[in-house]
C-alpha cells in the first residue's frame, strides 16, 4: 500500500543526492560543479585520450551539449551565443540520431539520441517488483547466451551486454533468461544501470523484477544509480519512472559537418533529417 501511494505522488530526490551526482558528473566533463548548478551558459574544452578536442556547453538545471571538434581545421568553429542557446534548447526535444541541424554558419549532425539522464536514490526508489520470477545474480556465460540469442545485436550492445559490468541480475521464466539488468563501475557516486528484455517478455514485469533487485544492491553499496533514456523511448521512460528514477539532466552530442563553405564530412546526408 505504501509503495502504491508513493507511485501516485511525486517524490523528489534528496538534496544530498543531487549534490553528489553533480560533483560526480562534473569530474568527467572537466568542469567545476558551479557550471552545472548555475543557470548561466558556460563553455569548456577538454582533450580526450585519443587527442580529440571536445567543446561542451553547459547550462544549469542541467543541459549539456558536446561538439566533437573536427580534425580538418585547426581551431573549433565559433558559434554565436544564439546558436548555443538553440542547441541547449534542443536537449528538451526529440531530435533523433542522425538528425541534421543547420545553424547560421555551420551544419551539425546528432550522433547520439538526446537522452534524459535519470537518477534514483533511497527516497525515490520504488521497491515493488514486477513479475514473479527466479532471480539469478551474475549469470554464467551459458545463461547470458539464452538472452543474447533472443535479441538483436544492437539491443544487446545498447543494454550493456558486451560491457564489463560490475554486477548483473537476471530474471528467469521457465528456466530461460528473459531479462538482464547490469551496472557499470561507479564514477564518483554515479553508477550507470542498463536493462535488456527479450521480445515476448516485455511489458510483463520481468525487466522491473531484475532492475529492482539490482538497484537494491547498488544503493546498498552506497552508489547512486542512473540511466540514460532517449527522449522518444516511451517504454524505457515508463520503466524508469516505475522504479523511481527522476529526471536529472538532458544531454546532446553532435558532430560538425560543414563550417561555412568547408565540408568536414563527405558522408553527410544531402537533405536534413
Amino acid at each position: 500500500m505504501a509503495e502504491s501511494a508513493r507511485e501516485s505522488k511525486a517524490v523528489t530526490l534528496l538534496d544530498r543526492s543531487v549534490a553528489d551526482a553533480l560533483r560526480s558528473w562534473a569530474a568527467p566533463l572537466g568542469c567545476p560543479v558551479a557550471f552545472l548548478e548555475s543557470p548561466r551558459t558556460r563553455a569548456l574544452t577538454r582533450v580526450e585520450p585519443d587527442d580529440r578536442c571536445i567543446r561542451t556547453f553547459v547550462r544549469g538545471d542541467v543541459a549539456v551539449v558536446s561538439l566533437p571538434c573536427p580534425d580538418a581545421i585547426e581551431s573549433e568553429p565559433d558559434l554565436e551565443p544564439i546558436d548555443v542557446d538553440d542547441l541547449l534548447a534542443m536537449t528538451q526535444d526529440d531530435a533523433p540520431l542522425g538528425a541534421i541541424v543547420d545553424l547560421r554558419a555551420t551544419r551539425l549532425r546528432v550522433t547520439d539520441e538526446p537522452p534524459s539522464v535519470e537518477l534514483l536514490d533511497e527516497q525515490t526508489f520504488i521497491r515493488r517488483r514486477g513479475a514473479i520470477a527466479m532471480v539469478v545474480i551474475n549469470p554464467q556465460i551459458a545463461v547470458l547466451d539464452m538472452l543474447r540469442n533472443a535479441v538483436s545485436p544492437e539491443h544487446w550492445r545498447a543494454g550493456g551486454g558486451d560491457l564489463p559490468a560490475t554486477r548483473r541480475v537476471g530474471a528467469l521464466a521457465g528456466g530461460v533468461l528473459v531479462a538482464l539488468a547490469s551496472v557499470d563501475q561507479a564514477e564518483g557516486r554515479l553508477a550507470r544501470v542498463r536493462i535488456i528484455v527479450a521480445p515476448g517478455f516485455r511489458h510483463l514485469g520481468f525487466g522491473r523484477t531484475a532492475l529492482v533487485e539490482l538497484l537494491t544492491m547498488v544503493l546498498r553499496d552506497g552508489a547512486l544509480p542512473y540511466c540514460r533514456v532517449a527522449v522518444g523511448d516511451l517504454a524505457a521512460s515508463a520503466l524508469a519512472r516505475a522504479v523511481g528514477f527522476s529526471s536529472f539532466a538532458r544531454t546532446l552530442t553532435m558532430q560538425f559537418l560543414t563550417v561555412g563553405d568547408m565540408v568536414l564530412d563527405d558522408h553527410s546526408p544531402s537533405q536534413p533529417a
